[in-house]
């Protein structure tokens, strides 16, 4: 199947090397077993959004004809369709390709558009809150679908009905930060 995916910056090599060394249960279970640690790439569905603000001038800024009657602005937010975590999109040295990948790498939104918006409208507004202030109207112009590449460490051989641990490595290199 053809997808837009975020272009692959890491490598399945370099990806192993990370999960024996990251974390308190990476280094217990691969120093215990190091041949044990199984490598898979998935895709998961992610969701840019694109949010249309409208914020209206105040009463005062009208009447002294100081300001223009609305100002208009864009927003970008991404939206996780495993988690329905979202998070500001900037998508300065981002690079996005297309890609064949099979039916079985690919990980399908498990929310809907609806419930990804409205986790993006809430963030955006908070965000748009503290940088902007007063009054404003988001509005949905977009939404497009992206998928994000992540190696799966799985320390042990995963079988069906027996728990194994595993840690996702983004093989995109692209970091999820709270600045706020």
């Amino acid at each position: 199947m053809k997808i837009t995916c975020f272009t692959m910056k890491k490598s399945i090599e370099e990806a192993e090397k990370e999960a024996r060394c990251k974390g308190f249960l990476g280094r217990l279970f691969a120093r215990k077993k190091p041949d044990e640690i199984v490598m898979k790439t998935i895709y998961i569905e992610n969701r840019l959004i694109t949010f249309e603000m409208v914020k209206e001038a105040s009463v005062i800024d009208r009447l002294l004809k100081r300001a223009p009657s609305s100002k208009t602005s864009r927003i970008r937010m991404i939206a996780n369709g495993s988690t329905c975590g979202v998070s500001y999109y900037d998508d300065r040295g981002i690079q996005t390709g297309e890609l064949e990948v099979p039916e079985e790498a690919l990980q399908r939104s498990d929310y809907s558009d609806d419930a990804l918006s409205l986790r993006g409208n809430a963030l955006a507004r908070r965000i748009l809150r503290r940088r902007v202030g007063g009054n404003m109207r988001l509005e949905v112009s977009s939404i497009e679908s992206i998928y994000r590449p992540y190696h799966i460490a799985f320390f042990g051989a995963p079988e069906e009905g027996k728990k194994v641990f595993y840690l996702p490595i983004a093989a995109d290199d692209c970091t999820v930060k709270r600045t706020f």
